[in-house]
């Protein structure tokens, strides 16, 4: 019989120890580049929220590409990325043909984010399969990302690097064909057999969240903060992840580091602003102060 692995349940200041260290002597390069692919025109935010938690966790260069009222939105809010203009279906969403120009910009990328508000359409899952056959880099699949990969898995092994996937338990059954209730019966047996078997990383979120890698690791967080409850707070992690991505480090220890870090800015953020009060957009704020008592 197949024994299970025990979780990693990561301390903050063991989340915070796996970030790169910063020389005094560095330039913008030695911290990565990220290649965001996000956003549509009813789904801004969610592009502009997963840009700024990617810059908060410290990558050296992050572009944001996707259609014109996504990129307009987030230059109001955001100074730091740089921006690529991508073609637009006539329905405010990513064209399929946006595939070739991106693989192009990937190539001096040190990690690739798709999903966050790209929006359900057959471009969409066009963009996401070309995106996971051809990035050279390591590459984060989030919310419709994920929708366009469901029903479609052997996609997962025909990427170059194993790819991180960040569902909650409704895009878990998505892509399992399992209901919600059996998810939450065994998340930790559901993260690591779909883990194991299409050779990729999973981070399960729901109040507590696993990340089962391919090899049989697992990290647990058990967070149970109702204040993250909403709408963004993955748009949040999903930049978290990638940015640590894009650092360099390991996919399941980027993804682990991630949700630790992300979970102790929520409880933070529930300590300042309650958990009625607070919202996403103040994590990665809060991350900063989490870093600082750190030296970091």
């Amino acid at each position: 019989m197949e024994q299970k692995q025990e979780p990693r349940m990561l301390t903050v200041g063991e989340a915070a120890a796996l970030l790169p260290a910063r020389n005094p002597g560095a330039h913008k390069g030695n911290f990565g580049r990220l290649l965001i692919v996000a956003g549509s025109a009813g789904y801004t935010g969610a592009a502009a929220l997963c840009t700024l938690a990617a810059l908060r966790m410290g990558a050296g260069i992050v572009t944001l590409a996707s259609v014109l009222p996504v990129l307009a939105a987030a230059q109001a809010k955001l100074y730091e990325p740089t921006f690529l203009t991508l073609p637009d279906n006539g329905a405010g969403q990513i064209a399929a043909q946006a595939v070739e120009p991106l693989l192009e910009r990937a190539q001096s990328a040190s990690a690739l984010l798709v999903g966050c508000g790209l929006g359900l359409s057959s471009d969409g899952k066009a963009l996401t399969a070309g995106l996971l056959r051809g990035a050279p880099c390591p590459l984060l699949i989030d919310a419709d990302g994920l929708n366009a990969v469901a029903g479609r898995l052997w996609l997962l092994r025909e990427a170059k690097h194993p790819p991180v996937l960040t569902p909650h338990m409704g895009e878990m059954a998505r892509l399992t064909g399992l209901d919600v209730e059996t998810i939450q019966a065994d998340p930790r047996g559901c993260a690591a057999a779909f883990a194991r078997e299409h050779r990729c990383i999973v981070v399960l979120k729901d109040a507590d969240t696993v990340v089962a890698a391919a090899d049989g690791r697992l990290f647990l967080y058990e967070g149970r903060n109702a204040g993250m409850a909403r709408g963004g707070s993955g748009d949040v992690l999903a930049g978290f992840a990638a940015s640590l991505l894009a650092q360099g480090l390991e996919p399941a220890e980027a993804a682990a580091a991630a949700v630790r870090l992300h979970g102790a800015a929520g409880m933070r953020c529930a300590l300042r602003s309650s958990k009625v009060a607070m919202l996403p957009h103040e994590l990665p704020e809060a991350l900063g102060g989490l870093l600082l008592e750190r030296g970091l």
